[in-house]
């Protein structure tokens, strides 16, 4: 036989003989993922899963903490209160509206009111309504519905929508 006939007969038997070897392999692996997958304890089902793995890594586990602030008492009472109707009392003590006056007014690019009052507060306009404001005016901040604030002046009616910026 000339060394092409042996090459190409070597070639040929390999050609048969890897995928053999490779099946073998995967059903080897088909057998090893389903004995892992019948163990029942979580740590030791992982650590099978882990033995099969190719590319086994160091992994560094540091022992997770996790320190409990003590709750108060009033915290424990409040905890998912928010739905449920408030007492005469608790109506009582809870602010809905403010009276402040205007220090420092600007306007936005968009044309929306930014107000600064003579606390300190900020301001900025929401919505894109109208609403006539001038320095030194008295006006009423209240409390609307899913945590909205209307901004309003004193004796009119028409109020505009304004969220806290500091």
């Amino acid at each position: 036989m000339t060394v092409i006939n042996l090459l190409t007969c070597a070639a040929f038997i390999s050609g048969l003989a890897l995928p053999i070897i490779a099946q073998a392999q995967t059903s080897n692996q088909a057998a090893e993922i389903n004995i892992c997958s019948q163990i029942s304890q979580d740590k030791a089902r992982l650590t099978c899963f882990d033995a099969l793995s190719p590319q086994k890594k160091a992994v560094v586990s540091a022992p997770v903490t996790s320190e409990k602030v003590p709750l108060t008492e009033q915290q424990l009472d409040d905890f998912g209160k928010d739905h449920v109707e408030k007492t005469k009392e608790e109506l009582a003590k809870e602010i809905n509206t403010i009276t402040l006056t205007i220090s420092k007014l600007t306007k936005t690019v968009r044309g929306q009111w930014k107000i600064i009052f003579e606390n300190g507060q900020k301001w900025q306009q929401k919505d894109t309504a109208a609403l006539t404001l001038s320095i030194g005016s008295r006006v009423i901040l209240t409390k609307g519905a899913f945590g909205s604030v209307y901004l309003k002046k004193e004796n009119t009616k028409k109020r505009i929508k304004v969220k806290r910026l500091q």
